[in-house]
């Protein structure tokens, strides 16, 4: 028997509240192929393409088994995409749609906002808790969050075999790193474990070392696009790489509050404060050789900064390229022009500092 499941929006909500409840996690993700239903009623140049795939799944009944869709709100679009599919059940559009849940964690500042925080990460666990008929214990969601506070461990083995000497490249261990929002957790700290022995016995590679930032990427076609030309990407800024597993949530005696507070400060989106964005970027500027910024058609948020950590970048002499393509499609002859220009000049820098 299938084991039962919910599909989020984005990965901002709380995997330790969903095992809790009995579920398993999948995070909703984009993809190359075309969204003819979800193009029928959705805006162009609004939805980003994870999000036109939830929708086409919706419409066409792919959906139809999940037990929830949680909807994080972390920007403007995924609200409007809650809106939408509330819409679509209403007036009869989606006729086998499970319910869609809200979940309205906010990452602002002010006196109020943790305790409404905690209200919403408590409000999710009683909405999952209700449909599976199990309300996890406090005990229970500390046994889930001990597992998964494991599998971040075991992440962070695999995020330092890229630092400052890396001895993988990102094309090999971002799919790893993205895995801990799915995969459970015992399972992923064996292939995580496995592949940290693996590598840790390799030679350290020698290219210059790529931070992959702006609008996070989900998978990995641009990681190979830059490391053909003999870089390597050690770094990505975004919830699925390098910013996957985080910090540890605390255990204490309220592991709700424990669990709202991580996402609050952790989850990484459109609407993550832009001083915390800037703060972990330019963190890993002093590890790395080039930047490379992506910003796709339905960026909306991230490009906004673009000119501030443009203007770090030249201060720094760090050279960048900058894609505005569609991150689940190839980058284009030029693209790749610029890259090799850019790996180029910091191969150049790499060997002026090595004398």
């Amino acid at each position: 028997m299938q084991e039962p499941y919910v599909v989020a929006s984005w990965p901002a909500v709380p995997v330790e509240i969903v095992r809790a409840a009995g579920f398993r996690a999948v995070m909703a993700r984009g993809a190359s192929a075309p969204t003819p239903a979800a193009d029928a009623h959705l805006e162009p140049g609004i939805f980003p393409n994870r999000l036109r795939h939830l929708v086409e799944d919706a419409l066409t009944g792919r959906l139809s088994r999940v037990a929830r869709i949680i909807i994080p709100r972390t920007s403007d679009a995924d609200y409007k995409c809650f809106l939408y599919l509330r819409e679509f059940v209403r007036t009869g559009v989606a006729t086998a749609l499970a319910p869609v849940v809200l979940f309205d964690l906010l990452q602002s500042r002010g006196a109020d906002v943790r305790n409404h925080d905690v209200a919403r990460t408590r409000a999710l666990l009683d909405a999952l808790a209700s449909c599976s008929g199990r309300m996890p214990s406090a005990d229970d969601l500390r046994r889930e969050i001990t597992r998964a506070n494991a599998a971040r461990a075991a992440a962070r083995r695999l995020v330092a075999l890229r630092h400052i000497v890396p001895r993988a490249t990102g094309t090999d261990v971002f799919p790893l790193l993205a895995a801990f929002w799915e995969v459970d957790p015992d399972r992923y700290v064996e292939m995580a474990s496995e592949a940290v022995s693996r590598i840790a016995a390799r030679p350290p590679l020698t290219g210059p070392r790529v931070l992959l930032t702006g609008a996070p990427v989900e998978g990995q076609i641009l990681h190979e696009a830059i490391e053909s030309h003999g870089a390597v990407v050690v770094a990505e800024v975004g919830p699925w790489g390098r910013g996957a597993a985080g910090d540890d949530v605390r255990i204490d005696d309220d592991p709700v509050a424990a669990l709202a507070d991580k996402y609050q400060a952790d989850s990484i989106g459109a609407r993550t404060p832009v001083d915390s964005l800037r703060r972990w970027t330019e963190h890993m500027l002093d590890d790395v050789d080039a930047v490379v910024v992506s910003l796709p058609p339905d960026d909306a948020v991230f490009g906004w900064d673009y000119p501030a950590l443009r203007d770090v970048l030249k201060a720094r002499r760090i050279p960048h390229v900058c894609l505005r393509g569609d991150q689940y499609q190839a980058p284009t002859a030029a693209d790749h022009v610029q890259l090799g220009a850019m790996v180029s000049a910091a191969s150049q820098m790499q060997e002026a500092r090595r004398g």
